[in-house]
């Protein structure tokens, strides 16, 4: 199970950034915002005129009236230019895909040498697309509600039809179910993106959540108590107290080193597995 974490360090590695790597997770996130406000994000792929990669970091998702606001430029291109078709390189983009451009621009600003903190994105707003062949469509953009980012950012385009708080959702979608699927570690639903947010968020499987949990140096609950006193009754003691702390750890990598498992100190499936805990 690939981490967050453990796959910007592979991409900063590789001088090979591709947000497309969380796209199971990603997936996951939209249709949890969606659950939390029905239908905010709308898929638009279906319009007619739209040409992508079908690469996996594409979310072709806009809010509703700018997808109208699209569709209205589709229409008017199409009609004074028939074969003309709009390449889209970037729609909607998760907290999950802004947070390893943040990451990577942080430590490898050479890389990607400028984003923005997750949740201040105008593409976690689905509100923006990024267009390739910006020139041939720029006109019918500006015409029909689309703002140009510049000579700055050419490709880039966004919309004022709709509400300017859906990063806010997203990270809100994200730690929402965060919490349902590590339901011994919550965290608050505030919708701020701080250090917190961030820990857990790379902690998470790229794949997307399964009814898997990693537990590690620092976290609490009533599972740390039972991977403790599991690890004590069969000789790798350690305080009982509901904290992972380093004396847990210590005995978590005598434990794995023993029995023949990666001996990270985390507490993942295999782990719970051979101490027999089930969660």
């Amino acid at each position: 199970m690939t981490t967050v974490k453990e796959a910007i360090e592979k991409m900063i590695q590789s001088r090979n950034v591709d947000t497309g790597r969380v796209s199971g997770l990603s997936r996951q996130i939209i249709a949890q915002m969606n659950t939390l406000q029905t239908s905010i994000l709308i898929n638009f792929e279906n319009l007619p005129g739209i040409s992508s990669s079908g690469e996996s970091q594409l979310n072709l998702y806009l809010q509703a009236g700018a997808k109208e606001d699209l569709r209205a430029v589709l229409r008017e291109g199409i009609a004074k230019q028939p074969s003309l078709r709009m390449t889209i390189n970037s729609a909607y983009r998760t907290v999950a895909q802004q947070h390893i451009l943040y990451q990577t621009y942080r430590r490898e600003p050479k890389l990607i040498p400028l984003a923005a903190k997750p949740g201040n994105s105008n593409h976690e707003d689905g509100l923006a697309i990024d267009v390739s062949n910006y020139n041939a469509w720029k006109p019918y953009l500006l015409a029909h509600g689309w703002q140009w980012q510049g000579s700055r950012d050419p490709v880039h385009f966004f919309n004022n039809s709709g509400r300017d708080d859906v990063s806010n959702l997203g990270v809100k979608a994200f730690q929402s179910l965060w919490n349902k699927y590590n339901p011994t570690d919550k965290m608050t639903v505030d919708g701020n993106f701080g250090e917190q947010t961030a820990a857990k968020m790379d902690r998470c499987p790229i794949a997307g959540f399964a009814l898997v949990t990693l537990f590690q140096l620092g976290d609490t609950g009533s599972v740390i108590t039972r991977i403790q006193q599991s690890l004590t009754n069969i000789g790798f003691p350690t305080p009982v107290n509901g904290v992972f702390d380093q004396k847990t750890q210590a005995a978590v990598i005598k434990f794995q080193i023993n029995k023949g498992l990666t001996a990270d100190g985390d507490v993942g499936s295999m782990t719970l597995k051979t101490l027999g805990i089930r969660l």
